[in-house]
């Protein structure tokens, strides 16, 4: 797993390099990701979420559809400098703006402190109580895989984001070659900064892929997976999930040749855990 202290330190010695190899190197075999079912009312959700996963899909979000205000926002503009360098803060607003509109989010949870399956928090947030599901998959190409780091505080800029776009584009031009240092080490300052989120959100232990936006979408649309180095493993039930959505959900794992299981409480147990074992349709 990645050590987000070592990879940070990895960059901030102008590793950018290592700390890539290291990023790829260290990233989490199997990730996981919640999903609302509902037991009655909102049969379309459930529909969706069927075809979704049957057609080997996910959802990529617009990064302002998220549920954290601060989503692409772990940086802000330091206006004084700006323009006592002479330069135009709407100018770099539009800079901003632009890069983060230029990627979709894909969210995930990777085993931590707290293995995804027994995180109460996860279930209740984001699997409907435990009425919906957790759907495990196996990373197959860590490319675009980032761990999400997380801080106390924002960081202001200025330099920063004119120099990337001044880089990129003499790049787009041909002016410098794609893998000039410079360059990569401002791409993977930008990156980084789709990838930050406040400590309250540490509990989430996630892991995002960030895939570009190339249709503009204003919203965020389905993504096939083998397009962004991912495949469903197994899917895991939430203990309420009601009879009808396991069915349903056992008959997509049969279409798909995964495993299939049932979550519960751990009853014989001291610690806050849950268990699982093999759906076995009645």
């Amino acid at each position: 797993m990645i050590d987000v202290n070592t990879y940070v330190a990895l960059a901030q010695n102008d590793s950018i390099d290592n700390a890539e190899q290291y990023r790829l190197s260290n990233s989490p075999k199997n990730l996981f990701k919640f999903m609302p079912f509902y037991d009655s009312g909102n049969p379309a959700v459930n529909k969706r979420n069927i075809e979704t996963i049957e057609e080997n899909k996910i959802w990529a979000s617009k990064y302002s559809t998220l549920n954290d205000p601060f989503e692409f926002k772990s940086i802000y503009l330091d206006e004084d400098k700006i323009r006592k360098s002479g330069n135009s803060v709407e100018t770099f607003e539009k800079y901003l703006d632009y890069i983060n509109n230029s990627f979709l989010v894909v969210s995930f949870s990777a085993e931590g402190n707290i293995h995804p399956l027994n995180n109460m928090p996860m279930w209740a947030y984001y699997g409907n109580n435990h009425h919906g599901i957790c759907i495990e998959y196996e990373v197959v190409n860590p490319i675009i895989l980032y761990p999400i780091i997380y801080e106390t505080t924002r960081n202001q800029i200025a330099s920063i984001i004119g120099n990337f776009v001044y880089l990129a584009t003499a790049a787009a031009k041909g002016e410098i070659p794609p893998d000039n240092a410079d360059l990569k080490l401002y791409q993977f300052l930008m990156i980084n900064n789709l990838c930050r989120k406040h400590k309250s959100w540490q509990h989430e232990n996630e892991y995002r892929i960030l895939v570009p936006n190339v249709d503009k979408v204003l919203h965020g649309k389905r993504v096939l997976l083998n397009q962004i180095g991912v495949k469903i493993k197994a899917i895991y039930l939430g203990r309420d999930c009601s009879t009808r959505n396991k069915k349903n959900l056992y008959h997509t794992s049969q279409k798909l040749g995964i495993g299939i299981f049932q979550m519960d409480i751990k009853n014989k147990s001291n610690d806050f855990e849950m268990e699982y074992t093999p759906y076995m349709k009645n």
